[in-house]
């Protein structure tokens, strides 16, 4: 027979061991893992944004994705900072998160009627969701809609490093572009030049992407891209433009071969007008892909002056 003590004991061990799996579950159910953020707020005089560490705890990534945008949402800790999203938004959705290149949905509440600070809160928003490791690049929608900026260029895909913070205060400067249209024919490219306004935020040849997206003012001339054509980011290495779309890019713009050599090089011959870019890469989803309909873009595209009208 058993003493008491070794009964106390036996009892004492197995209440141990289920407050420990008890613990454990309790972990996993509320939250296993710790992330030092990085979130973005107004400055004092809501002419820049700057960034707040906080702790957050999670257990996946769209978990924690939200988490981030709820700490947005709360605002800042240090009182200095002002919040970058207005009282009573919602998130209506948040898409994409396996993918690490997410659109993030709001309520109509997000836009404020001041083009600037709406600017910068989608900035707030993109680097703050960048900054974790799983995301490479963030949309930010209001009612399923599209940003624009002050000239009316829509607010696409960004990624961290397409936002520059390295003043309090983002610079513009107005830039004429040449744009590559096709013609009616759909067999020669005609120069469009068009007068926009830039800031040090994107790459100009982001720019003049999202503006052959736009389509030609000249009623004359044709659409080179659909307009569901989603471009995910624009770099430049070397003198080569690496221009990154969604994998849709091949299926919402494929058609003859003719109508394919008339879009690649719509962007080709535009993009090569800048100093720097010499030949341009091609990207879907971060990928190079051998087959856009009849034409392999796999490989680097040179300007083919022989197309363009005279």
């Amino acid at each position: 027979m058993k003493s008491k003590k070794g009964v106390i004991a036996i009892v004492a061990v197995a209440v141990l061991t289920v407050a420990a799996v008890v613990g454990i579950l309790i972990k996993k159910d509320y939250g296993s893992y710790r992330y030092n953020s990085e979130l973005y707020f107004f400055n004092e005089t809501a002419t820049s944004i700057v960034m707040e560490n906080r702790e957050i705890k999670y257990k996946d990534d769209k978990e924690l994705a939200e988490s981030v945008i709820e700490a947005l949402m709360k605002g800042p800790d240090n009182s200095r900072y002002m919040k970058i999203i207005e009282k009573n938004t919602k998130l209506l959705s948040l898409n994409n998160v396996d993918s690490g290149n997410i659109v993030v949905n709001f309520s109509g509440e997000f836009l404020t009627g001041d083009n600037t600070k709406d600017v910068l809160a989608v900035y707030a928003v993109v680097k703050s969701l960048c900054a974790i490791s799983s995301v490479d690049s963030v949309k930010v929608i209001v009612e399923g809609k599209d940003i624009a900026t002050a000239d009316g260029s829509i607010i696409g895909y960004l990624r961290n490093q397409d936002i520059n913070l390295s003043t309090d205060t983002y610079n513009s400067e107005t830039r004429e572009i040449a744009l590559y249209f096709p013609n009616k024919d759909g067999n020669k490219l005609v120069m469009e030049t068009r007068t926009i306004k830039v800031t040090d935020q994107q790459p100009l040849a982001q720019y003049i992407i999202n503006e052959l997206i736009k389509g030609p003012e000249n009623k004359e001339l044709s659409v080179p891209l659909s307009k569901d054509t989603v471009l995910l980011s624009v770099e430049t290495s070397d003198n080569i433009c690496f221009v990154n779309f969604k994998a849709n890019f091949t299926d919402k713009n494929s058609g003859t071969a003719e109508k394919e050599k008339m879009t690649i090089y719509s962007i080709v011959d535009s993009l090569t007008e800048l100093d720097n870019i010499q030949r341009v890469q091609f990207l879907m989803d971060g990928k190079k892909v051998d087959n856009f309909g009849n034409i392999n873009i796999g490989s680097m595209f040179g300007r083919d002056g022989s197309i363009i009208a005279e």
